[in-house]
């Protein structure tokens, strides 16, 4: 029998990496971390490369194939869990050994905009997918593009968002709201951010908050266009704070063109922030329109109309929103409730 080892490949700089080998830790896994980072650092697993955050780093990858199979060979796991299909995904497929399995989480573009890029990719992921024993999808959505294009999927999907830690959310959570709006997703173009800062420029005369602008050409000239609301714009901030500004905000917006089940949305339905939404099939599993948050179209004013219309919500509608978004987080995101669950789902015996 197999030790209880897990190998996660993934970013080592990535909050939803933590999260899942906090998860991990949680079932009782000695768990080692290897991926490529852009820093120089004292981790022999972690291996150093310029990766570009906006994609091409394929043959960075390949290259360290042979790092990575050293690396399992060291560890020994009893599962490899790695993030994001087509890059830490493809290395796990490749060096996969006969007595391990592969966990590989779908974190949402990987599978709504990477598996149907081009033939090529179509071919990598059928691979990948034959080679993998079960795929975490965060969202139906998702796992209905998939079943969609590989029937025979089923009997390895585990459709779920790994969750949130209810007890360490409670340290950030405040009913005193004293920002208006934030938002935090990523600095690039899924996430819409001119449109975002067109509609906060209706807004000079509320609190907002910009969080994780980073230092790519594409944040930089985004805020070069919108001077005036630099001042609004965070920079990258530990988790924590991050945590801390969604905690004590009242609207959250997530505006983006693709994604799965993004984590942030859960955090801010989970503080009460009420979440304004893009009009995509994810955040419709989550956001019912007008009942616990609102969808709204990228275009145009939509999103500034709806922001004006939230900020004039009544005391009652707003605790009702809350209440509606903390019971649905209770039930479908609890951390220890969905790590459990792939533990059963996995299944496996160790020495």
């Amino acid at each position: 029998m197999k030790r209880k080892k897990v190998l996660v490949l993934a970013d080592p700089y990535s909050i939803h990496t933590k999260k899942w080998i906090e998860g991990w830790s949680f079932l009782g896994y000695e768990t080692r971390l290897s991926g490529l980072g852009d820093k120089s650092n004292d981790e022999s697993f972690i291996f150093s490369e310029n990766i570009n955050s906006t994609g091409g780093n394929g043959l960075k990858y390949l290259k360290n194939i042979l790092n990575f199979y050293k690396v399992l060979n060291k560890v020994n796991p009893y599962i490899i869990n790695a993030h994001y299909t087509s890059s830490y995904g493809l290395i796990a497929a490749l060096i996969k050994r006969k007595q391990d399995k592969l966990v590989i989480f779908l974190p949402g573009s990987d599978v709504m905009i990477d598996m149907n890029r081009n033939i090529i990719y179509s071919l990598i992921f059928r691979y990948i997918f034959h080679k993998a024993d079960t795929l975490v999808s965060v969202s139906e959505t998702m796992t209905s593009r998939l079943l969609k294009k590989f029937q025979k999927l089923k009997p390895k999907i585990l459709t779920q968002q790994y969750g949130v830690d209810i007890k360490f959310l409670d340290n950030y959570y405040s009913p005193k709201k004293d920002i208006d709006i934030v938002t935090n997703r990523q600095w690039k173009p899924n996430s819409n951010y001119p449109t975002i800062l067109e509609a906060i420029n209706h807004f000079s005369d509320k609190k907002v908050k910009l969080i994780g602008s980073d230092n790519s050409e594409y944040a930089k000239n985004i805020l070069k266009r919108f001077k005036d609301l630099s001042s609004y714009s965070t920079g990258l901030i530990p988790y924590e704070k991050n945590l801390e500004f969604v905690g004590k905000s009242k609207i959250f917006i997530s505006l983006t063109t693709s994604d799965g089940i993004p984590l942030s949305l859960v955090e801010a339905m989970y503080f009460g922030a009420i979440p304004i939404v893009s009009d995509i099939a994810p955040n419709r599993e989550l956001i019912k329109d007008g009942v616990n948050g609102f969808v709204v179209s990228i275009e145009g004013l939509a999103l500034k109309n709806k922001i004006d219309e939230v900020l004039k919500l009544s005391d009652i509608q707003i605790k009702n929103i809350q209440k509606y978004n903390r019971d649905i987080v209770l039930q479908k995101f609890d951390f220890e409730k969905n790590f459990n669950n792939l533990k059963k789902f996995i299944g496996g015996k160790y020495d």
